[in-house]
Formats: C-alpha cells, structure tokens, sequence
C-alpha cells in the first residue's frame, strides 16, 4: 500500500524546502440540487445565519456559506441573492465567488474554531446548535435535500466548477510526501520557476502561503541553496 500524502500547509510566511514530483489533475464537480429546498426544511445552523442578519463578528465567513449553501440547495441566482442580501452585510464578490462556484462547508469543517474567513470554521460563533435530525446528515445542504449520501443523486445533478491540478511534492524539512492544490494559473507559475531552476543550478525551490486580498495564496520561491543537499531527479531534469 502506498504511504498517504498529506496537503502541504505552512504557517503563513514560513518558507519549506521542496521538490516537485509529479502532477495530477483533478476535475472537481458540484451537486446542485433540482428543485429548491423549503425554508422549514433548512438546518438550524443556516436559519441562525439568516436570524442573526449582518453580525460584525465573522459575517464573512456566514455570508460565504449562505451563498455556498443556496447555491447547491437548487436556488435561482436571483432568489438566492434576495435571501443573502437580506442576511448580510459584506461586498458582493463573497455572494459571486460561492454561489455554485464552491462547496458549503460539512458539519465537520463548520464545527472548528477559525482565525477568519476565509477559513470557514465557526465553532466560536454558537451557529451550531443540532436538533434530532442533524446526526443523520454530514452537512447543511444534505439535511436541507434529505441528501443520505454523495451517491444519492436522483433530486439533483452535478456540474463542473473547476480543475485542479495536485502536486505531489517531497517535504525536505520533514522528509515526507506530500500534495499542494493549485488552479490551471499557479501551476503554470510554478513551471516557469520550474524552468528557471533549470538553468540556475545554484538555487533550490521552497514554498509559502501568503494572505493577500482577504485570501491565503500559494507561494513558490527560488532560494540559494543552503550547504549540501541530496536532489530529487526531478530537480535534474
């Protein structure tokens, strides 16, 4: 059995010494609900977002999750942007960058403490408060549809949002395996430092996260290297 890669996630701003090792992509769907989910039927969660309106404290990352959620539960853009402006107050791209564009986070992500959007754990918030049903679903579009599980499609269909690409990296600071999500844009970043490195023997790739714009990017950087290191072959190549 191949050993589990894990996603490579520094603090923000620390540097990993890395090698690239290979590139997979991945199409990423989204299901999307056929008819839209009666209000009575939503989760307590989102009817607490919606009777909260726009809190101060982590109104972000509710509105992102609102839309997400109206997004898959089978809204019309129009009427799910009605029901977000109604319960919040931020700029509108939150409401475009979610709205079936995104996953609505599941019970398990909503349930962690966050630092803020757009990391959309809101265990802090009191969203959170299950009644006799939630046990039986693993997220808030799945109790509003009745969803028991991702192969229960007969109430909906799936679209594509996006690709990805998943780089399998190795961790020089833990000697490990691991993977980094990126779009079609930072991958093509990476292969032009990639390039770079090719013709500059003296410099070793590493990797960061930066917050930029309210939301944590993907950091490749070419640094000296520091004394003897042993090289991946892709880093000869």
């Amino acid at each position: 059995m191949a050993a589990r890669r894990y996603n490579l996630r520094p603090v923000e701003g620390s540097e990993i010494p890395i090698s690239v090792l290979g590139v997979d992509r991945r199409e990423e769907m989204l299901w999307i609900a056929s008819d839209p989910a009666l209000r009575e039927n939503f989760p307590p969660c989102i009817k607490n977002i919606l009777q909260r309106g726009a809190s101060s404290e982590g109104k972000h990352r509710m509105a992102a999750i609102l839309a997400a959620f109206l997004g898959q539960t089978g809204y019309s853009e129009q009427e799910a942007r009605r029901l977000w402006l109604e319960a919040t107050d931020v700029e509108d791209r939150i409401f475009s960058e979610w709205f079936q564009r995104m996953h609505c986070p599941k019970c398990e992500t909503l349930k962690k403490e966050s630092k803020g959007y757009p990391d959309l754990g809101v265990g802090s918030l009191g969203l959170c408060q299950p009644d006799e049903l939630c046990q039986e679903f693993r997220g808030p579009v799945d109790y509003a549809c009745r969803k028991l599980s991702e192969e229960d499609g007969c109430r909906g269909s799936w679209i594509h949002i996006k690709t990805l690409y998943i780089v399998r990296v190795f961790d020089w600071s833990r000697g490990l395996e691991c993977e980094i999500e990126l779009s079609e844009a930072e991958l093509a970043d990476l292969n032009e430092l990639l390039a770079e490195m090719k013709e500059q023997r003296e410099k070793a790739l590493a990797y960061t996260r930066i917050k930029a714009h309210g939301r944590i990017r993907h950091r490749f950087i070419l640094k000296n290297k520091e004394g003897p290191r042993r090289q991946m072959l892709s880093d000869l190549l």
